[in-house]
């Protein structure tokens, strides 16, 4: 069976090997009508959510130029699906997930644009992952306490993350004997105190930021794998390997990688994640993992397919597709 499918990208100079290229080649290739879509043109018209979009004639391939977009204004609706493959720009995150929300009260995601929203985050794994598969994990945007908790226990290290960010950005290692742990807790939960003390309150407003502090896991150098997970079938990903000198393992960063392995216990807790993360909404995922623990949940544009590809000469791309659509179809999302 095939579908009339929009993909929300964000518009770019040319295609990369990366989501917004392999997922809408693939659905091209599986017989499918797909149009992609800027994220950053959705609007509202006479109670009709529209979009700048254009149909898809070919396979794009790394080095393409995007295309020109050369429908505007189209309808965001007349889709039997929309997949969701970017986010959009921070100033206009609340009014670009309210279209979504409202597009998705219309026509079915991949995704549900809800559950983007909230399961997105550092601060929400606890709503799919077990708690004994969590490394401990606070969220607070309270310098002080944040500081006795590092202080505790001279022998646990600590992993500072902005909640909402990704690729390695802003991520802090601490512990009690760090001399820069200060400074760092400081910076992550905002730099409240010099910047009350420059400026006031009364003219910045609020500075303290929210960050998640999570428990080290000592295996991870060892065993960090990302998983795509297309309903409940781990489709493949690839294992990180970290620098000497960076306890980070973001291939961005350029941190060397290799194709992925899973034994048969990772298998098995992958699929019954991958069940817990499609009653939340989500068919399509990236996770990062150092079994037995979870680190992370990449929802929106995961990376996996282009380095799994990279890594093994094996383009799963066409595999993935179909996995996420039999399991829409099996859930009942689509027909």
């Amino acid at each position: 069976m095939s579908y009339k499918i929009l993909v929300l990208v964000s518009e770019a100079a040319k295609f990369r090997l990366d989501n917004h290229s392999i997922i809408p080649s693939a659905l091209h290739r599986e017989g499918h009508d797909v149009h992609i879509g800027d994220i950053d043109t959705l609007c509202l018209h006479d109670n009709v959510v529209v979009v700048d979009r254009v149909q898809l004639n070919e396979e794009y391939l790394t080095g393409h130029d995007f295309p020109a977009l050369s429908e505007s204004y189209a309808s965001a609706e007349d889709f039997d699906l929309v997949w969701v493959l970017t986010g959009t720009h921070p100033e206009a995150l609340a009014d670009s997930f309210q279209l979504l929300w409202l597009l998705n009260r219309r026509v079915p995601f991949v995704n549900d644009a809800s559950a983007l929203f909230y399961l997105n985050s550092k601060i929400t794994l606890g709503a799919a992952v077990p708690a004994e598969h969590l490394p401990s994990s606070y969220v607070s945007n309270d310098f002080e306490y944040l500081t006795e908790l590092v202080e505790s226990d001279e022998n646990r290290t600590w992993v500072l993350k902005p909640t909402n960010e990704g690729c390695g950005a802003g991520v802090y290692f601490v512990n009690k004997n760090e001399r820069n742990r200060p400074a760092l807790l400081q910076a992550a939960t905002g730099n409240a105190v010099p910047r009350y003390e420059m400026y006031s309150r009364n003219i910045i407003g609020l500075s303290k930021r929210y960050t998640a502090v999570q428990e080290y896991i000592p295996n991870v150098r060892s065993n960090e794998k990302r998983v795509i997970i297309a309903g409940d079938v781990p489709v493949c990903g690839f294992r990180r390997f970290h620098f000497d000198n960076d306890d980070r393992a973001n291939v961005t960063l350029g941190t060397k990688f290799e194709g992925l392995t899973l034994t048969p216990e990772e298998d098995a807790f992958v699929r019954d994640l991958g069940k817990r993360m499609m009653d939340l909404g989500i068919f399509y995922s990236g996770i990062d993992m150092a079994y037995p623990y979870i680190m992370e949940f990449n929802l929106v544009n995961p990376g996996g397919l282009n380095y799994s590809f990279r890594a093994t000469g094996v383009d799963q791309s066409s595999e993935t597709v179909n996995a996420v659509l039999a399991a829409l179809r099996t859930a009942g999302k689509i027909s």
